[in-house]
């Protein structure tokens, strides 16, 4: 039997996920947290690739993150499907670049550059600033930016009467801003996917072409895509004749600052043409868990816990403020965690919280400790990119994976043979794949310092492609940026790849994650650290939208946990100007611990 067809069996018990996984034609598949989606997902995938299409065509797979697109090529690779030339997995940016952009722009008639580059955020940043100089004046880019990157992903066509009336000052900022991007021949993450929207909106023969090559397209996190990947989903779908599968939870959608829309993916759920599966288990999270991120939603959902545990949720006041929260949490909480279950690693504990500045006091008290962690957040010592992760996967390889093939050395392969797009023919690929076998290969020292190492990567091979790959422009930025911070008393200068290694995920390492990064990702034990009104919701949160999406990501936080939740909170919040502001606990939390004290007495 297959790996997918045993893998399958695990589903029949569960009728939505039978369903799912039966379904023919193009469907929706609503899955609340711990509903085991990216099982079903995964599963089904690799059914239509084995099944379903035949080569040289294929399935693409495109997901919001890095991060998602990670987890689901592992989960798929377990299955034996790998991304090659008939499988994409990729986000929304980088689907639209290769298979639709690069391939189809300079034979179009929308203007578009015949040749270009990535931007850096370096050259975005740039390019931003002149932008805004030319059009309003010399003001502060920070006063502008998020406007700015909201009301690109909002108005899409650029010639209508809506995209200019609305705000003037931001429409012809954007102009501005893209114009200049085109004469340098860059183009940048959102420009990526407004060019191929346009590609695909008109023109029938690109959605011929992209048909004939992904008859079926796999969309996971439909909820966090926004409105362009959604008129592309239409595009391709409904008028090209594509297979769809789309995974999603409306009650997730915690990206309206970048442009999602969870309304988008109910309208998909409803429309004639797809058929839609709710999958109403919840084989994660204990039952008081479930029963809580419930009543914090404050709506009727049918979810039910799988689990036979109970779950615990606890409550901390810590009345000195955060850094006091963060001392708790490192020197008592997590201690007594561990204590209590002897065989739990501290990677199954997570830390999450709003926003870098916490993550910077969290990962403050860790230090102090001397309890090593993986930190995900922008205040992190280096950006979490394909190609970073893919650098830890690579040192991971070295330190013990050549014992184990864990990570394959294959996918390091083909992953660096995605880097290089330009290389010309077998040849070609031969020699790249020569080069990066025989740098690990000679670098399978645990010890060896990651600047060090780094360095001979570089000067290996990894330098001629980020200087002469257009689409590594960016990625040039992220490792200079990695590179910089194994400077001398920097955060990574007493690393060596072994220590590095555990940044891709180590049971000994503790997990601090922002509570939007923490979507996707399930823990043992999740501390909810910063639980005060101003920080969730934020003090800018007023109005109905704001406030219901703050609540869905206080909803993720808790249903990321499997047994237990602590929450810490001080009761105020202290501003960047030293000023305090006495708001007392979260409401969300308030209305949690209501609840719970409710059902305690209630006869």
């Amino acid at each position: 039997m297959t790996d997918y067809k045993r893998a399958a069996e695990e589903l029949r018990d569960n009728s939505g996920q039978w369903k799912a996984y039966e379904s023919s034609e193009s469907c929706v598949i609503l899955a609340g947290p711990g509903s085991g989606k990216t099982k079903t997902l995964t599963t089904k995938m690799a059914r239509m690739i084995a099944e379903d299409v035949q080569r040289p065509s294929g399935i693409a797979c495109i997901t919001y993150s890095t991060e998602c697109a990670r987890e689901l090529q592992k989960r798929l690779g377990k299955l034996g499907i790998i991304e090659g030339s008939n499988v994409f997995i990729g986000t929304v940016h980088s689907f639209s670049l290769k298979h639709v952009v690069s391939p189809f722009a300079g034979l179009s008639d929308l203007g578009l550059p015949k040749e270009f580059s990535v931007a850096s955020v370096t050259d975005k940043d740039r390019i931003f600033t002149e932008s805004l100089n030319a059009t309003i004046g010399d003001e502060n880019p920070l006063k502008y930016i998020s406007r700015f990157e909201l009301y690109r992903r909002t108005f899409l066509d650029r010639g209508s009467i809506e995209f200019t009336k609305e705000d003037p000052e931001i429409a012809g900022l954007i102009l501005e801003y893209e114009k200049r991007l085109i004469a340098e021949s860059l183009v940048d993450f959102d420009n990526m996917i407004l060019w191929g929207l346009q590609l695909i909106e008109r023109h029938e023969w690109v959605r011929k072409a992209i048909k004939a090559r992904f008859p079926v397209l796999v969309v996971d996190e439909y909820q966090d895509l926004g409105l362009a990947l959604h008129r592309i989903v239409l595009a391709l779908c409904q008028k090209a004749g594509i297979r769809l599968v789309a995974v999603g939870d409306p009650d997730q959608s915690i990206y309206g600052f970048a442009g999602s829309k969870p309304k988008l993916l109910k309208e998909l759920a409803r429309a004639d043409w797809v058929e839609s599966v709710t999958l109403k288990f919840n084989y994660r999270c204990g039952r008081k868990i479930v029963a809580a991120s419930l009543a914090t939603l404050g709506e009727v959902r049918e979810y039910e816990s799988k689990v036979k545990e109970h779950g615990t949720i606890d409550f901390y006041e810590c009345p000195e403020g955060i850094a006091h929260q963060a001392t708790f949490i490192i020197e008592e909480i997590i201690p007594a965690v561990l204590k209590e279950n002897p065989g739990l690693d501290v990677g199954k504990i997570a830390v999450l919280y709003s926003d870098r500045n916490d993550g910077s006091v969290i990962a403050a008290a860790a230090d102090a400790a001397k309890m090593k962690y993986v930190r995900i957040d922008a205040g992190a010592a280096y950006r979490r990119t394909p190609l970073t992760r893919w650098l830890e996967d690579c040192t991971a390889w070295c330190v013990s994976g050549w014992k184990c093939q864990e990570p394959p050395l294959s996918v390091l392969i083909k992953k660096w043979l995605s880097f290089n797009r330009s290389a010309k023919g077998d040849v070609g690929r031969a020699a790249l794949r020569q080069q990066l076998v025989t740098f690990l290969f000679a670098h399978r020292d645990p010890s060896i310092s990651l600047r060090e190492w780094l360095l001979y990567f570089y000067k290996a091979c990894l330098g001629s492609t980020l200087k002469h790959e257009p689409a590594m422009r960016d990625e040039a930025d992220a490792f200079k940026g990695l590179l910089q911070a194994t400077d001398e008393k920097k955060d990574l200068a007493e690393f060596n790849i072994a220590t590095f290694s555990g940044q891709g995920g180590s049971p000994k390492h503790l997990n601090l994650i922002t509570l939007h990064s923490a979507k996707g990702l399930e823990f043992e034990v999740v501390v909810m650290m910063g639980m005060d009104q101003g920080k969730i919701p934020r003090w800018n949160a007023k109005s109905p939208e704001a406030i219901s999406e703050a609540r869905r990501l206080f909803y993720v936080g808790l249903t990321r946990a499997k047994q237990q939740i602590h929450m810490t909170f001080s009761g105020f919040t202290d501003d960047k100007y030293g000023r305090r502001h006495k708001n007392g606990p979260s409401i969300f939390l308030t209305e949690l611990q209501q609840r719970l004290d409710e059902e305690e007495v209630e006869p």
